[in-house]
């Protein structure tokens, strides 16, 4: 006789909702808050680690087996809810209270890219360009209904498969974590 499969609990819908909730949560704190943007500065590492932590929350809170696959598809769902809600909120933050996320993290950044350039005069062309745009933008803009929508569009098709990444590499973690006892 063959040795049975033990049947593994599927990730109810709740645990689903779960997952791209708090990762959409996360996206929303990396790329609006002040300074808490600046994780995404290191090639977008706020969007990664919000699909980390929402997909290990989630396998541990509802004790779940997922496969890389099953991950990186609840990443970027998570991903892409992300950006479509953190558009939003900077258009209405932007609208309502003439705030631009992540305006002084690129001060910070041009700060220190202007501190690194003294006495290279090599770098004053690239520094120069930072600068023009920090300027650029700093200044007020004005968008259509149909720019925002790309604008949604386009960060949730961004985000989505770096927040998946992350998700498979919750998998890849707990996995591993499982395989040492």
């Amino acid at each position: 006789m063959a040795a049975e499969k033990p049947v593994q609990p599927l990730l109810p819908v709740a645990g689903k909702l779960y997952a791209v909730l708090l990762g959409t949560a996360m996206i929303l704190l990396t790329t609006t808050v002040p300074y808490l943007t600046l994780l995404n500065v290191f090639l977008f590492a706020g969007i990664f680690l919000a699909g980390v932590v929402a997909l290990h929350q989630t396998i541990m809170r509802f004790q779940v087996t997922l496969t890389f696959r099953e991950a990186f598809v609840l990443g970027c769902m998570a991903g892409f809810a992300g950006g479509v809600v953190s558009e939003g909120i900077t258009f209405l933050l932007m609208e309502l209270f003439h705030y631009r996320p992540g305006t002084e993290s690129l001060s910070l950044v041009i700060d220190w890219a202007l501190e690194m350039a003294k006495g290279r005069p090599e770098l004053q062309e690239q520094v120069q360009a930072l600068v023009a745009a920090e300027k650029l933008a700093l200044a007020p803009v004005s968008l259509s209904f149909v720019e925002i929508l790309m604008n949604m569009a386009f960060s949730g098709v961004f985000y989505a498969p770096i927040a998946g990444i992350g998700g498979a590499y919750a998998v890849r973690r707990l996995k591993r974590q499982a395989a040492r006892g």
